[in-house]
């Protein structure tokens, strides 16, 4: 008979085998090789439960099968098997583990669909944190990231196009009109809520013109590269330093603040299963590696209020902010990508900017408006 560190090791090989098959898209050979680690750990869990307790490998056993339970989407499991380790008072740094992976169990809770049926042009978002109850949410939390996400979508589309970046003006009405946006009924809890992309079923499929399922699984695999930080992914999908900027900026916009919004979520559903993206990577924890000529430029931090704007010269835009208690006025150039979308919808409003300095001017990477 196998002792528990044996069985603990192999079901690790296994969860590293469906690690690489999942990265790899072969979604089937993944979801087998989890199932295979899970029963291993599990059965670790069982001789060890027939031995003298000892920690930390007690609860280290069972924070492991809780986590491979979560990736067996088994969030039932996955709680008893925490609530378990709990109970047995775990050192207080895996206690700690327990708890996180215990509040990742119940958002996924919160990401299932527990009755609603999504088709594969759908994506539900969901929001957790102390800033959200019972299908009550503060409204500036909710309606920023819904803004946020049918930017994101809509810019997919254009670049899926190979449009050129839309510094200025509308939305295309053709494309408005066949990537139509619908918001479901907000749900409680987490307070969730379904974004559909529509698309004419009487029109025949054009070159170029992508499903609109296509476009959510981009959108999903998009904020997954976010919370990871894998920017290098980021850049190899969206080779346009455009739109890449674009996307990261909006991308910011729907990331938690770590509080009043700890964990956004996405849910969707690809080749008939459920597909979930946890961002809980803070907004400000989201920072683009630079270019090494820009680094060595002076780093600037400027409070005041967005009192001007200028989006007509072709490379950036520029812009004026204005610190209320010295009524200095500093000269921010804003790069291209983020003037209409980023820029524009804080006009006259008090924000915080981070940028280098450029002569007589700043040249912006962030804005945000002071809460």
């Amino acid at each position: 008979m196998k002792d528990a560190n044996e069985l603990h090791n192999e079901s690790m090989d296994r969860a590293e085998l469906a690690l690489l098959a999942r990265m790899r898209g072969e979604h089937e050979e993944a979801e087998r090789l989890f199932t295979e680690s899970l029963q291993l750990e599990m059965e670790a869990i069982e001789v060890v439960d027939q031995l003298p307790y000892v920690e930390p490998n007690y609860s280290i056993l069972h924070c492991s099968a809780a986590t491979l339970a979560l990736d067996c989407n088994d969030s039932r499991l996955a709680e008893m098997l925490i609530s378990k380790a709990l109970a047995h008072d775990p050192p207080p740094q895996i206690a700690d583990e327990l708890r996180d992976l215990f509040e990742q169990v119940q958002f996924r809770r919160h990401l299932q669909l527990r009755g609603i049926t999504l088709a594969e042009d759908e994506l539900q978002m969901s929001l957790a944190g102390q800033g959200v109850g019972f299908g009550v949410v503060h409204s500036g939390e909710f309606l920023q990231r819904i803004d946020g996400a049918s930017k994101i979508i809509y810019r997919i589309v254009e670049r899926r196009q190979n449009k050129p970046f839309r510094e200025k003006g509308r939305l295309a009405r053709l494309i408005k009109d066949d990537y139509e946006l619908f918001l479901s009924v907000p749900r409680a809890a987490s307070f969730a809520v379904t974004l559909k992309l529509g698309h004419p079923s009487n029109q025949p499929k054009l070159p170029g013109i992508a499903d609109a399922f296509e476009i959510v699984n981009e959108f999903m695999t998009l904020m997954g590269l976010v919370n990871k930080a894998d920017f290098s992914a980021i850049e190899s999908r969206i080779p346009d330093p455009v739109y890449r900027t674009n996307f990261v900026q909006l991308a910011k916009r729907l990331a938690p603040d770590g509080d009043n919004v700890k964990v956004v979520g996405f849910t969707s559903i690809h080749e008939g299963r459920e597909r979930f993206v946890e961002v809980t990577r803070p907004k400000t924890k989201i920072i683009t590696p630079e270019p090494r000529s820009v680094v060595q430029a002076e780093l600037v931090v400027v409070r005041g209020v967005l009192r001007f704007a200028d989006a007509t010269h072709t490379d950036s835009g520029h812009i004026k902010i204005v610190d209320e208690e010295s009524k200095t006025t500093h000269q921010v150039k804003v790069p291209e990508g983020m003037m209409n979308d980023i820029v524009k919808p804080l006009w006259d409003t008090t924000v915080v900017i981070k940028g280098r300095r450029e002569g007589n001017y700043i040249l912006l990477q962030d804005i945000i408006e002071e809460e």
